[in-house]
């Protein structure tokens, strides 16, 4: 490879999503790439977030036996079991633009060794990593029931440490929560692979394996803010997520598989 005299183009699939990078050698054993990558919109894993309702059933039952005393005989058409559940899906959120130096030990070999920067723009519903889910219908007709029989609020919420944060209507009809992990902006990537980023005959493929290292984990839920990992570590948000954040919390880490096709175009 000689400095600025070969360029190349690949497309990408790996953990982090699909993406595209441009590579240009800047010296003998030296390749800068920049590339832009996005995750899929799809589920990693599903959980079962288990909510006590214990207190709302007690109420629908004390109404009942109000309404009883007077003649009413009210009975609830939703009831409570004492326990709910909010059916959630984790996944992936984020767009990441990269920056990286591929580095070739051996002259003419394929082995590498790679390390760069990635950098992703986080919104509120673009978080490194979301749970998302809805009551059951039947659970949500229960507490609309409820509160339109007693003329008072009640709500259905979900307990992350000593805060409770409440469920909230949205288009669909059903109680929604929403559960974000937010990392800074800039994290730091290191891997190796096998693969020319210049093919020899104009097309070949790249195998690469890393890790990329983030910072400042923060978790939001409901739009505020909780804290960090360790709130997670009760087990409130199922135990897939107890697992997650147990061992994000330990390792700062999210390992990257990536498969390429590269192109090379001069």
């Amino acid at each position: 490879m000689e400095a600025f005299r070969h360029l190349s183009i690949d497309v990408e699939a790996g953990l982090c999503g699909i993406g595209v990078d441009v590579a240009i050698p800047v010296g003998y054993h030296l390749v800068l790439k920049g590339g832009y990558n996005k995750a899929p919109a799809m589920d990693y894993f599903n959980t079962a977030i288990m909510l006590n309702t214990a207190d709302l059933k007690e109420e629908q039952e004390r109404y009942e036996k109000n309404s009883a005393a007077i003649g009413e005989n009210y009975v609830f058409h939703n009831r409570f079991s004492g326990e709910s559940v909010v059916n959630a899906g984790a996944r992936l959120g984020q767009d990441n633009y990269k920056l990286l130096l591929n580095w070739y030990p051996f002259a003419g070999g394929k082995f590498y060794l790679a390390g760069g920067v990635y950098y992703s723009r986080l919104h509120e519903k673009d978080d490194f990593l979301t749970l998302e889910g809805h009551t059951t219908a039947n659970d949500w007709a229960a507490l609309k029931e409820l509160n339109e029989k007693t003329g008072t609020e009640h709500f259905i919420s979900v307990m992350i440490g000593d805060e409770s944060y409440p469920l909230y209507e949205d288009e669909s009809g059903y109680g929604h929560f929403i559960s974000g992990l937010r990392i800074d902006p800039i994290k730091y990537y290191a891997g190796i692979g096998v693969g020319r980023c210049i093919p020899n005959r104009f097309l070949g493929l790249q195998l690469e394996i890393g890790a990329l290292a983030f910072r400042n984990a923060e978790l939001f839920c409901q739009g505020k803010s909780v804290g960090s990992l360790e709130e997670l570590s009760d087990g409130s948000l199922g135990g897939d997520v107890k697992d997650l954040a147990e061992s994000m919390g330990k390792y700062p880490f999210y390992p990257q598989m990536t498969l390429r096709l590269c192109f090379r175009l001069f």
